[in-house]
């Protein structure tokens, strides 16, 4: 069948019909040389027509097509339901498109996108089927490896233990993985990077700061970290440009236990720091007790040899009075030093949040400690360490003795407030006086500063050029108060 025999089954008026009536040799030529793959069938799929392009993709000659059934090319591997389909679809006078796995020639398979029409005579009457046909082999097997390597991404995305996702240039999430919905879901269904403050603290999640967030009741600590990811923009208008604003991938990683094994570590040198403090500060509170009460008979030595005259020399005097003032020098030069770190300004805040560490496990079973800087941002000068023992040694004290001789719960507060030029350290509890203002010399050396806690602690703040005021409660207890000078008076006197 010629393709001018052919068009004249189009309705009248057709441009096609017209074209190829009136311009056969160009129609036709169209049809011959084009790159999709045309065939045409009679209404029991034998093949009436193949263009070149459809012997290319199949293989076969156009002799071997000639007035075979279109099965020719079936490969066995199409299931039945989708020919049932086509021609259910046909049958109805209606064009059917889908896929089919056919077979070359040679054997070899490919996936064929296929769209088939069907063609009417003028008078309604079945004629023909034409058929277009594409092999999408490539396409397809680029479509699915790339649903592959979504998947393996997924697949790897979901299995790292730390929170993944990606945001826009807006800062709103476009992909993230099961951790990161996890910890979603652990914080209330809230959105995991607007709890830990993203956008708007970008620059200090950037700088490593961990971040505290509560997950299920608890505080977790989490790392950020941030790297832009450049793509290629999917829209059809930017296909000659192909720019896209970077989106961002971050890494949420829990820190919790490698935070808390950190803060024990520096609890415990701490801990040590305070208890070297402490002990430095009771041997030389110790010696200073030592030399006074050797002093009074070195004085009396003096007195006696002054007595005596230097031309009536007691040779027995005079040794006694040298050795006297030998061992004064030698203790002199064992009393320890209590500048074992520098002087600097420091947060009363962040030094509560290090008592009430130290101090949380002991205050469960024994009462209660509160701490609060008014305000919040109040500032001291001095040797930090020295003015936690200091505090430490009188909370001490004060947990010793509540629990030995009252079976009420220790009840104790300290608040940090600044008045007349000094940060004022105020301890309040609801031990009496009388029971914690007492040494007992027999304990003075069981441990660091055991039995001389206000004597020590007397030591520690003449140290930082303060003052200290111990006081019973009208309303029962006891109030300790410590006098540091603020910044501006503390550098006055170092000049």
């Amino acid at each position: 069948m010629s393709l001018t025999a052919f068009s004249t089954s189009f309705m009248q008026g057709d441009v096609a019909s017209r074209l190829s009536l009136q311009h056969p040799s160009l129609f036709y030529t169209v049809v011959e040389q084009s790159s999709v793959a045309i065939s045409i069938t009679d209404p029991d799929a034998r093949i009436c027509y193949a263009n070149s392009a459809f012997c290319r993709q199949t293989g076969f000659a156009l002799d071997d097509l000639l007035g075979k059934n279109h099965r020719l090319l079936a490969s066995q591997q199409t299931p039945a339901t989708v020919y049932q389909h086509l021609w259910q679809t046909l049958l109805q006078g209606k064009p059917w498109n889908g896929q089919l796995i056919n077979r070359r020639h040679d054997g070899s398979f490919y996936l064929a996108d296929v769209t088939i029409t069907p063609i009417f005579s003028a008078d309604g009457q079945l004629e023909h089927y034409l058929g277009m046909h594409k092999d999408i082999s490539e396409s397809y097997a680029l479509e699915q490896r790339l649903r592959n390597h979504i998947t393996l991404i997924t697949e790897v995305l979901n299995n790292i233990p730390a929170a993944v996702v990606v945001v826009d240039e807006h800062d709103k999430v476009v992909m993230d993985n099961l951790a990161y919905k996890t910890l979603c879901a652990d914080c209330g269904g809230r959105e995991l990077l607007l709890e830990m403050g993203y956008p708007q603290r970008k620059e200090a999640l950037l700088s490593g700061e961990l971040v505290p967030v509560t997950l299920r009741g608890s505080l977790h600590w989490l790392s950020f970290g941030q790297w832009p990811l450049q793509g290629v923009n999917e829209e059809a208008s930017r296909y000659f440009t192909d720019t896209l604003p970077p989106k961002n991938l971050m890494v949420i990683t829990d820190c919790s236990d490698q935070y808390r094994r950190q803060q024990q570590g520096r609890l415990d040198r701490l801990k040590q720091k305070l208890t070297n403090g402490k002990l430095l500060a009771a041997i030389r509170e110790s010696l200073d007790a030592a030399l006074v009460q050797l002093n009074g008979p070195i004085n009396m030595l003096a007195a006696a040899r002054r007595l005596n005259g230097e031309e009536n020399g007691n040779m027995a005097l005079e040794f006694a009075w040298r050795e006297g003032e030998q061992a004064v020098n030698r203790l002199q030069a064992c009393r320890p030093s209590l500048d074992f770190e520098p002087v600097k300004q420091w947060s009363l805040s962040e030094f509560f949040n290090d008592l009430n560490a130290l101090y949380d496990s002991r205050f469960l079973s024994a009462g209660e400690l509160s701490c609060q800087a008014i305000p919040p941002d109040l500032q001291a000068i001095g040797q930090r360490t020295q003015i936690l023992a200091a505090l430490s040694l009188w909370i001490d004290h004060t947990l010793s003795q509540s629990q030995s001789i009252s079976a009420a719960s220790l009840s104790m507060q300290i608040v940090a407030t600044q008045e007349s030029g000094f940060v004022c350290l105020t301890l309040t509890d609801n031990v009496h006086l009388e029971q914690v203002r007492y040494t007992r010399p027999e304990t003075a050396f069981s441990s660091p500063g055991k039995g001389m806690e206000l004597r020590l602690i007397q030591t520690l703040v003449a140290h930082h050029r303060g003052s200290l005021d111990l006081s019973a409660r009208r309303e029962g207890g006891t109030s300790l108060t410590l006098r540091l000078p603020l910044a501006q008076a503390y550098r006055g006197e170092e000049k």
